[in-house]
């Protein structure tokens, strides 16, 4: 059986441009399945308002927050409103990444699932997802969904490990000098490649491509079995497989 690839995903709840790029990476996932080893690395984008400052895009206030996620919007085609960030606006991005690293304690796959849902809820449903409201209803969809147990996460998030867990990821950004959301960290045998910021499918393809000159991937994708993969879809997600050759089978 071919390598796998290890990918460390810096990003956060909290970043238009990482679900901006969930279509890309979505696409990747399904035609590279069983070859990607991912863990998530928690940003911290936004600690409060007092001590954030973004110069590069003259942001320091939550207003000027808006004007980001309409351009992320229209670059990237995803659902994304920016009106939050004048009628319901984030006050920090801390507790959704310690709700990802509480909940990927019981598994990965709701740790993932956890910041899947965060994002649809403040990007998609105009949610405060700094709220600790927003947070346990969060983990309450996911409970009835039978992927997470939400007595084991409300434990785990009053509990010196997720917070243990989140400082790490903290840390590694420093040692690691990754101060842009998303950073992808892909890595083949010995050799690491880094992509920083939002990239079109070709890019992320080319640089799994560049460590395994090998790789094959048949982009015949049948678009039933695609929406059955994923728990959800935005319809930019699906569009990004309906450019493909789609499969009658």
């Amino acid at each position: 059986m071919a390598d796998k690839f290890y990918i460390e995903y810096y990003t956060d709840p909290l970043c238009c441009w990482s679900w901006g790029m969930e279509p890309q990476l979505r696409k990747l996932r399904y035609l590279l399945k069983g070859r990607l080893h991912y863990r998530y690395v928690m940003g911290g984008l936004l600690h409060d308002w007092q001590h954030f400052e973004d110069p590069m895009n003259n942001i320091s206030r939550p207003a000027q927050m808006g004007p980001l996620w309409m351009e992320a919007k229209h670059t990237t085609g995803q659902h994304i409103d920016e009106t939050v960030w004048l009628h319901n606006p984030v006050d920090t991005s801390y507790l959704a990444c310690m709700a990802v690293k509480a909940a990927g304690m019981q598994s990965a796959v709701a740790g993932e699932a956890m910041l899947r849902e965060l994002r649809e809820a403040v990007m998609i449903n105009k949610q405060n997802i700094g709220e600790k409201e927003v947070i346990f209803d969060t983990a309450g969809k996911l409970q009835e969904k039978n992927i997470l147990d939400l007595q084991l996460f409300n434990k785990a998030m009053h509990s010196n490990e997720a917070a243990d867990l989140f400082r790490k990821d903290l840390e590694t950004l420093k040692i690691k000098g990754i101060t842009r959301f998303p950073t992808l960290l892909i890595s083949y045998g010995k050799r690491t490649v880094q992509i920083t910021g939002f990239r079109p499918f070709d890019v992320l393809l080319d640089a799994f491509k560049a460590l395994d000159p090998d790789l094959e991937i048949n982009e015949n994708i049948n678009k039933e079995d695609y929406i059955q993969s994923w728990e959800n879809l935005t319809r930019r997600e699906l569009k990004e497989v309906q450019n493909l050759a789609v499969s009658s089978s």
